[in-house]
């Protein structure tokens, strides 16, 4: 089993969504293809190879551009979590 690295690890205060992403340990621009990313979302794990990782962060990316555009004020949501002040 190879080595993982803990790439992100939280929990967001307002609705408590956990979320974490470990990585195959490699050493840098060594990541291939046949390595794994372990995403976390509570209680669902998914492995993925990391260009499917980039592609559905690509997805995600994309869906939060579509829904910040039709409702602006979901905004607030990032601007809360991180208490950053406008």
């Amino acid at each position: 089993m190879a080595t993982m690295t803990n790439l992100l690890d939280m929990v967001w205060p307002e609705t408590g969504l956990q979320v974490s992403a470990n990585i195959t340990e490699r050493e840098r621009d060594k990541l291939a293809d046949d390595d794994e990313i372990h995403l976390t979302i509570d209680f669902i794990t998914l492995s993925l190879s990391p260009t499917e990782f980039i592609q559905l962060a690509a997805s995600l990316r994309l869906s939060v551009d579509g829904i910040l555009e039709h409702h602006p004020a979901m905004q607030r949501a990032v601007v809360g979590a991180f208490d950053i002040k406008s």
